[in-house]
This record gives C-alpha cells, sequence and structure tokens, in this order.
C-alpha cells in the first residue's frame, strides 16, 4: 500500500497548478476567495468532468476510459464555480421537498399506527409478520428488535437534547412516549424502518394516501430519496451523480394517477435512471397528493432554470445528460400548479 506523500499548497499554489492543467481563470483575485469558501478538493467534484481522456493503447475494450490531470480546451474556474453554486441551490429545493415529505410521512405513520393504539409501536403484535423476520444483518435479531434500538437510542439523544416534549412523555408516562409525539424524534430512515414493519393493511393505507397503490413500490421510492435527504443536509454533491440506493422499475399500474408519471415510463431513460430528475419527480408526485397546494414543483422548476449550462465552450453540460431530466420536463402535468 502507496503511503499519502502529496504536500500541502497554499491557495494561490493551488490556482497555480488548475491554472498549469489547462484551466482558464478569468480573475485570479476572485478565484482565491472561491478556494477559501468552496475547498480545492471539493471543487474537483465539478471540474473533474472538464478533464481530458487519457490515450491509453493498452486499455481493455469496453473498460471505462480514464480522466488524466489536463482539462479540455475551453474549461473553466469561473464554470466549475457556477456548477458548485447551482448545486447549493439544487440541494436546497430538494431538501425543502423532501423535508415536507418526512413531516407528511411521520403524521400518516402516527395517525394510522395510533388507531392500533398509543404504544402500538412498542407492541410487535400489533405490527406485521416481518417484524418477527430475523434480520439480515444482525443474525440473531429479529427485524423488530433491531428498529427498537435504533427507536431506544433516537428517544435517549432527544431527551439528553432536551426536546420538551419526549422528557414530559418519560417523566410522566414511565418512559414511554405515544406514537403520534414519538415520530418527532424519529429519523426518516427510522420512520421508514417502522413503515416497513407494519402490518399490510395499515402499509396500503399510508402508501394509498400518498398517491401509491403497492407498499413496496412506497417503500422502494422512500429509501433512495432518504440518502438524497442525507446527501443534501450534509452537502454532498448532487449534480451529476447517482443515488446509491436504487429504485425498483417504474410500475404506472401501482400509482393512483399514472399520468403524471407517465413521461419517465415512456423515456429512453426507461425503466430508471436514478440521477436527480427520478427521485425529483417521485418527490413531487408525493408532495401533490401530501400537500396539493404545494408549490414545490414550481419552486423546484424555478430553481433548474439557473443550471449554467455553458461553462465549458466544449462540453455540453445540460440536466438531460448530467441529471437524467426527459426532454420538456418542466412542461409534464407533474409541474404545473394544481387546478381548484
Amino acid at each position: 500500500m502507496m503511503k499519502y506523500a502529496k504536500p500541502h499548497r497554499t491557495y494561490d499554489e493551488q490556482l497555480d497548478l488548475l491554472r498549469r492543467r489547462g484551466l482558464t481563470v478569468a480573475d485570479p483575485p476572485r478565484a482565491i476567495q472561491d478556494l477559501k469558501r468552496i475547498g480545492y478538493y471539493r471543487l474537483s467534484g465539478y471540474t473533474y468532468p472538464m478533464r481530458a481522456f487519457e490515450d491509453d493503447p493498452q486499455q481493455a475494450k469496453g473498460k471505462r476510459r480514464k480522466r488524466g490531470e489536463t482539462f479540455i480546451e475551453g474549461a473553466s474556474f469561473e464554470g466549475a464555480v457556477a456548477l458548485h453554486d447551482f448545486d447549493h441551490r439544487l440541494r436546497g429545493i430538494l431538501l425543502s421537498g423532501l423535508q415536507q415529505l418526512e413531516i407528511g410521512l411521520r403524521v400518516q405513520a402516527g395517525y394510522t399506527l395510533g388507531k392500533r393504539g398509543a404504544l402500538a409501536h412498542l407492541d410487535e403484535s400489533a405490527l406485521g409478520p416481518r417484524a418477527k423476520e430475523i434480520h439480515h444483518q444482525k443474525k440473531n435479531k429479529s427485524r423488530y428488535a433491531v428498529w427498537r434500538g435504533e427507536y431506544d437510542s433516537l428517544q435517549k439523544k432527544a431527551k439528553r437534547g432536551k426536546q420538551e416534549f419526549v422528557i414530559h412523555f418519560t417523566e410522566h408516562y414511565d418512559g414511554e412516549v405515544p406514537i403520534w409525539a414519538a415520530v418527532g424524534f424519529m429519523t426518516m430512515g427510522c420512520l421508514i424502518s417502522l413503515y416497513d414493519l407494519l402490518n399490510d393493511k395499515d402499509k396500503r393505507t399510508i402508501a394509498r394516501s400518498l398517491g401509491v397503490k403497492d407498499p413496496k413500490v412506497f417503500t422502494g421510492w422512500l429509501r433512495p430519496l432518504n440518502i438524497l435527504r442525507n446527501d443534501c443536509a450534509h452537502g454532498n454533491r448532487v449534480w451529476n451523480r447517482s443515488v446509491t440506493f436504487q429504485s425498483d422499475k417504474l410500475n404506472l399500474k401501482m400509482l393512483v394517477k399514472p399520468a403524471l408519471l407517465r413521461h419517465l415510463a415512456i423515456s429512453p431513460k426507461a425503466p430508471v435512471d436514478h440521477r436527480v430528475y427520478f427521485h425529483a419527480a417521485t418527490t413531487a408526485y408525493l408532495l401533490r397528493w401530501l400537500a396539493p397546494d404545494s408549490t414545490w414543483p414550481q419552486d423546484f422548476v424555478a430553481i433548474m432554470r439557473t443550471f449554467p449550462s455553458s461553462v465549458c465552450k466544449n462540453l455540453s453540460f445540460s440536466p438531460e445528460n448530467s441529471m437524467g431530466f426527459t426532454a420538456d420536463w418542466s412542461d409534464e402535468e407533474l409541474w404545473q400548479p394544481t387546478q381548484d
């Protein structure tokens, strides 16, 4: 294993290195400020697609070509910064929609499971048969036991954080918090795991309230949306990147209103392109059921109109080729204001 030996570089040295590799810099003083604001390593995620491919005659046929360290002609520092700043705006609008969805899911889970009892989430018998299954990673524990461990940890964390409603319930009711309040300290991941443990009737009730007929399809959408939510919350790059936990093939028969996503099913990218657009579209679809008067779809369109297409003279960056967007996507009914 090779020991890392690259030296620390000042901001001026970092900028000089990029220029020597072929990246044009129109305003060096401003570029130094951007390096201080963004960081060399973080910015490299946005300059990487501007690097030239290496010529390797020994490369195996069909193997992915490697990029070298030099930039193609027309690549600019300012273009990379424009992509970075667009990505910041994109994360903000996605996080806004995903947080609305997360809160709505909390309400639906608390309301539906609460009908079975205030503490139904703490009673394995009130859940579905999947709760008793052995967890695939922790062979000596049931799925419910693994979920309960996460739940108990989150409740303790909420109490340490002095969340007043948690302190109230734990001090007055034997440390137990009713489901309609407990959803308030669950993470989205914990909430999705609980949904997966519910009985089929409760799963269908919640999924259908958000326009999806099949709970498996609903779960298949939620898991990658949770990863996307965490990427957005932690400032990770979203532009030009796939979500690692991929959804299942889009099945329009499983939707209450399939027309809203029909353009995805007939797209040449079908069955599913796992970059930004698919997940933005499923978020918009779910929000239309959860909050029909939400302006999030139109707000998302407005942010996408700020995409800096002309960041490199010899490269074509577009939402279609870098984020899986379909042609004329913003004209679809999904992104239009709902009609009263």
